[in-house]
């Protein structure tokens, strides 16, 4: 996501950035930073599909760090979601079933600041990649509806390994 922290989506604890940078006919739904608690209220245009992570890492060099290899940096990034536990996904109260069956991992490597404005890109992030249980669900009907999502990592010897994902919104699909 190509956004300022400021109002970044993922850092959005109500829902009032959900929109921003939103284009085309899928609507990315942030997830949090680290373990998070969120509940969001989004109004969202009819007829868009809903993208949105369970729970995921992205891993990238440190500024000013070591030289790592793509394959050093997936590996890195796949190494909490192998021990991933309670998955859940669950619309107006039907879960979906067998959430662990949408991990989808980088391909190649990336540079995480490549998209954002020269001037905002702190460094060079590459290689980085991300690792991650994701949901693509098809456009809602118009109304109120509710979204929860999350999981948790079990490995407690690996940065952010025991981080939880809870995030809840209330959609408005006008």
């Amino acid at each position: 996501m190509s956004t300022a922290r400021d109002d970044n989506p993922v850092a959005d604890l109500t829902g009032t950035n959900c929109s921003k940078n939103q284009r085309g006919n899928t609507w990315f739904l942030a997830g949090g930073f680290g373990s998070s608690k969120i509940r969001r209220t989004c109004t969202i245009p009819a007829g868009k599909t809903l993208f949105f992570p369970l729970i995921n890492m992205v891993y990238m060099p440190a500024r000013g760090g070591k030289s790592i290899s793509c394959e050093d940096t997936k590996a890195a990034a796949a190494l909490n979601n192998d021990t991933a536990l309670d998955l859940f996904a669950e619309l107006d109260g039907n879960p979906v079933s067998n959430p662990k069956q949408y991990r989808i991992s980088s391909k190649t490597c990336f540079d995480a600041f490549a998209r954002q404005p020269a001037s905002m890109q702190p460094y060079k992030a590459f290689p980085s990649a991300t690792d991650g249980f994701w949901l693509l669900l098809k456009p809602l009907p118009t109304g109120q509806h509710t979204l929860k999502f999350g999981g948790k990592y079990n490995r407690e010897s690996a940065g952010y390994g025991s981080m939880v994902q809870d995030i809840e919104y209330v959609l408005l699909v006008q």
